[in-house]
């Protein structure tokens, strides 16, 4: 019986992985993964947790989804009664977290719905799984309160690795295991702190217990083993709080965690805290979001000035994003990059610089999407056009996308403990990730939503037809296993 396992450990770069490979600290993972079995991969924006685990477990991107963000405002169902109308300002960093199953759009089935026989471990979605096969879920809960405030993550890690040979042993055809601490610790330090590669060391002998247990069983040549990421990370130096900012232009702001504001003329979603989608006029419902040309009109926020102009001022902002109808994003940069048209046409997406080229693409282009990926993904906002469209696909996003520069995040005040590395933003630093495997893998990179189809045809599993990602990697077989000493 064919198996599949799937280990994603969270916030990890893949250069960091990468250099500690070469150095030989990741034997096991070396040993498994050999020559082929290694390449990056192009995550989901926001390169967010439980949002970029999307594209793993459903096969779709966020966009599709519906599930724009960690924090988001239902523009056209929110009237401005925060306490009765709560559930439609949403934030999966607390109470509301188990709502993201039920926020997936109708008709999206996970990985766990379609394959019974299959187990969740410290997994943010749920979807399909009954409490049997979802054993971690109070550990989770547990571990990740006393992990966000004692700063103390690998005991996480530690009953991943626990439930995750557990079923090894019961047989689970499809096991989705989270490690949490890897991003824990980036948080508070760096990407490559010491408490990071320890981390990561133990991921390592974990994987050299799972080889070990499914070599007993008989079972590891039948057993696609795949090492992802949801998002990298990078060193944050200044924190620019989005919400206070808008505040300091006299605009009335609601923002998490305190979401009461009596007729606020913005409401601000951070994420990661890399990036935040910023919502005119909440509580006036709407079903249309506004262009940037009309959310320059000081009017859109109740003050008398151009507030994009000013938010493009500052060195934290890198890009900013609205929809100008349906397939057709407008782009402006910060330090007067100007502005550019992304339209989606058929079945290549265009590219327009008009007052500059603020996604450094170098001028005019049009691409299929997989072309836009083979030809940015190392750029300086990888695979963006592709994102960026996707993004405004959900209902859910706000009428403004704003993206971080490298430095910077977008939420001080409520953010305990302060975060000294992040994510969430479109550089690429954060949206590039791992794609290891057992078997090997195509050359150049993938987005991570490819990985879903793979492992549905190594499981003999059809393959939906309504899925963003696409069937270039098929894993026809496991490479041997070479000694680690």
């Amino acid at each position: 019986m064919k198996r599949v396992v799937l280990l994603l450990v969270d916030g990890l770069r893949p250069d960091v992985a990468e250099a500690a490979l070469a150095r030989g600290d990741l034997p096991a993972l070396a040993a498994l993964t050999g020559d082929e079995g290694r390449t990056r991969g192009i995550t989901a924006f926001p390169s967010t947790t439980s949002v970029a685990y999307l594209p793993f477990l459903t096969g779709c991107t966020p966009g599709r989804c519906n599930v724009p963000s960690i924090r988001w405002l239902d523009r056209q169902a929110y009237t401005g009664r925060w306490w009765a109308e709560r559930e439609a300002v949403r934030s999966y960093c607390g109470y509301q977290a188990g709502r993201l199953d039920g926020d997936i759009t109708p008709g999206i089935r996970t990985i766990f719905e379609l394959v019974p026989e299959s187990l969740g471990i410290f997994t943010p979605v749920a979807k399909g799984l009954t409490p049997e096969r979802d054993p971690s879920r109070g550990e989770r809960k547990f571990w990740g309160a006393l992990a966000h405030y004692a700063q103390w993550h690998q005991p996480s890690d530690d009953a991943v690795t626990r439930h995750l040979l557990a079923g090894v042993e019961a047989g689970w055809r499809f096991i989705f295991a989270q490690f949490p601490a890897v991003d824990g610790y980036a948080h508070q330090s760096t990407p490559e702190g010491p408490k990071v590669l320890r981390a990561l060391r133990k991921v390592d002998q974990t994987v050299a217990q799972l080889v070990a247990a499914l070599a007993a069983r008989g079972e590891l040549e039948e057993t696609l083993i795949v090492i992802v990421s949801d998002h990298g990370a990078s060193v944050v130096h200044t924190h620019l709080d989005l919400a206070d900012w808008f505040r300091a232009q006299g605009v009335k702001t609601m923002s998490h965690p305190v979401i009461w504001e009596r007729n606020p003329q913005a409401a601000v979603m951070v994420a990661g805290n890399g990036s935040a989608m910023v919502y005119a006029k909440p509580g006036v419902p709407r079903a249309e979001r506004w262009p940037l040309t009309r959310l320059r009109e000081g009017a859109s926020f109740g003050v008398g000035h151009d507030v994009i102009a000013a938010l493009l001022a500052e060195p934290a902002v890198a890009l900013v994003a609205a929809e100008e109808q349906a397939g057709l994003v407008r782009v402006a940069g910060g330090d007067t990059t100007g502005e550019a048209l992304i339209e989606e046409r058929g079945e290549e997406i265009g590219y327009r610089t008009l007052t500059g080229d603020p996604l450094e693409m170098g001028g005019d282009l049009q691409l299929t999407r997989q072309q836009w990926l083979e030809a940015t993904w190392d750029r300086a906002y990888p695979d963006a056009c592709v994102q960026l469209l996707d993004q405004f696909r959900a209902s859910r996003t706000g009428d403004l996308v704003v993206i971080g520069r490298e430095g910077f995040d977008f939420r001080q005040r409520f953010e305990v403990p302060e975060h000294k590395s992040g994510h969430g933003s479109l550089v690429r630093a954060h949206m590039q990730v791992p794609v290891w495997s057992n078997a090997p893998v195509p050359p150049g990179p993938m987005r991570t939503v490819d990985v879903y189809p793979a492992m549905l045809e190594w499981l003999g599993v059809p393959v939906p037809a309504e899925l963003d990602g696409e069937r270039r990697w098929s894993p026809g077989r496991v490479a041997a296993v070479a000694e680690t000493g």
